[in-house]
Order: structure tokens, then C-alpha cells, then sequence
């Protein structure tokens, strides 16, 4: 290796300037804020919910379709319990955007 290529554990690169810095820097990434933590997980797991809704919905069809009327009724009954998850997982993302 040339003096300007140096190895990291989470990649290699060439560096086309000199290592004479008059600051410190570092290739490591910053660890995320509680906070930050939270909002990135609600967020998904509002998506998450909202797909798990959508594929309750197309089951709770498919099976009344079949003949599975009950089936399909319960199916479509937690599609709707779906909505209040949905509802508490955005109040809480809220709650934790308005936070200080």
C-alpha cells in the first residue's frame, strides 16, 4: 500500500490528500439519540402496520371467497384492530418529536 491508502474494518479507500490534518476527524459514524432511535423505529413500525393491514384485508377476502366466512370476518375484525395500533404507535411518535 502507498502512504495515502490505508485499510478500515468497514472499507477500504485511496486517499488523495495528506494525512496532516489541523483537525480531528474520524470515518466512524455517530451513534443515533434515544430519540432519534424511537422516531426511526415508530416510523417503521407504522408502516410495518399499516402493510400488515393490507395483507389482513386481502386474506379476509380470499377466504370469504373460499367459503371461510367466519374466518374472514375475525381476519377483517383484526384488520380494523390494526387502525388503533396504527393510532397509538403515530401518538407516541409525536410525543417523542415534541419532546425536548
Amino acid at each position: 500500500m502507498s502512504d495515502h491508502e490505508h485499510e478500515h474494518s468497514e472499507h477500504d479507500h485511496e486517499h488523495t490528500h495528506s494525512h496532516a490534518h489541523a483537525h480531528a476527524h474520524s470515518h466512524e459514524k455517530t451513534p443515533l439519540s434515544l430519540k432519534e432511535q424511537l422516531e426511526t423505529l415508530l416510523t417503521h413500525w407504522v408502516g410495518h402496520n399499516e402493510a400488515h393491514k393490507g395483507t389482513y384485508l386481502t386474506w379476509s377476502e380470499r377466504a370469504r371467497e373460499g367459503g371461510y366466512a367466519e374466518a374472514a370476518e375475525l381476519i377483517a375484525e383484526i384488520a380494523e384492530m390494526t387502525d388503533s395500533v396504527t393510532e397509538k404507535l403515530k401518538k407516541t411518535m409525536e410525543k417523542v418529536r415534541t419532546a425536548p
